[in-house]
């Protein structure tokens, strides 16, 4: 082999790495700025999409949502790396499976998210574990809270289709879950597992100033 053969066969190796992670850049979706309340309405329409939405946390024993001030209801709330946010202790899954199904229907697997865990992670985190005041002696046990704790957040959404939802907006409260969703039972159309945190500010229930 000619000296500028394998000038060039090493300059194709060498060109693959940087090659590869540019194409995987390309293919990484930008987040869609969004709402909680635009989600809940229709959560097919942003299933396996990456968005960035505002809202504020309820966690408890055995419940983790994410809520709008603008409108009821909530989705589910997961960190990508499952490990579940502070104060949420005992889930029971519904029977979900992340992921879109392709026009020619074949299933395609849900879009990769790793959390991020930096300095505004840590901010949120911290705000999470101050905020339970509540003890087992307590009327109200661990489900007290001094904080309510809200930020932007950068996510993957999986969502139930539009079947399920409209079945879901027709069943009485009253009616046993079908366990069709995502988070605790099933009970919830839609989640948003999160990849990063940005603006996280704390109310003190007690004292109602944003804390800084």
């Amino acid at each position: 082999m000619s000296g500028k053969a394998v000038f060039m066969l090493i300059l194709l190796i060498l060109s693959r790495p940087a090659h590869a992670q540019a194409t995987q850049s390309a293919k990484r979706p930008e987040p869609i700025a969004t709402t909680v309340c635009k989600i809940l309405e229709d959560p097919a329409s942003f299933n396996n999409k990456l968005v960035q939405v505002h809202g504020y946390l309820s966690i408890s024993f055995e419940y983790s949502t994410l809520h709008s001030e603008s409108c009821s209801g909530g989705m589910w709330f997961a960190l990508a790396d499952d490990s579940g946010p502070r104060g949420l202790q005992m889930i029971v899954r519904g029977n979900a499976v992340a992921g879109t199904q392709s026009p020619d229907g074949h299933w395609e697997p849900p879009i990769p998210v790793k959390l991020i865990r930096d300095a505004n992670f840590e901010k949120f985190d911290n705000y999470l574990r101050q905020s339970t005041v509540g003890a087992p002696w307590s009327p109200c046990g661990s489900d007290c809270h001094r904080y309510q704790v809200t930020a932007t957040l950068t996510g993957r959404i999986d969502a139930v289709s539009n079947e399920i939802h409209a079945a879901h907006l027709k069943k009485s409260p009253s009616e046993p879950s079908d366990r069709k969703g995502y988070g605790q039972m099933g009970l919830f159309d839609a989640q948003l597992v999160v990849q990063s945190i940005q603006g996280v500010e704390a109310l003190d229930l007690a004292h109602p100033k944003p804390a800084k």
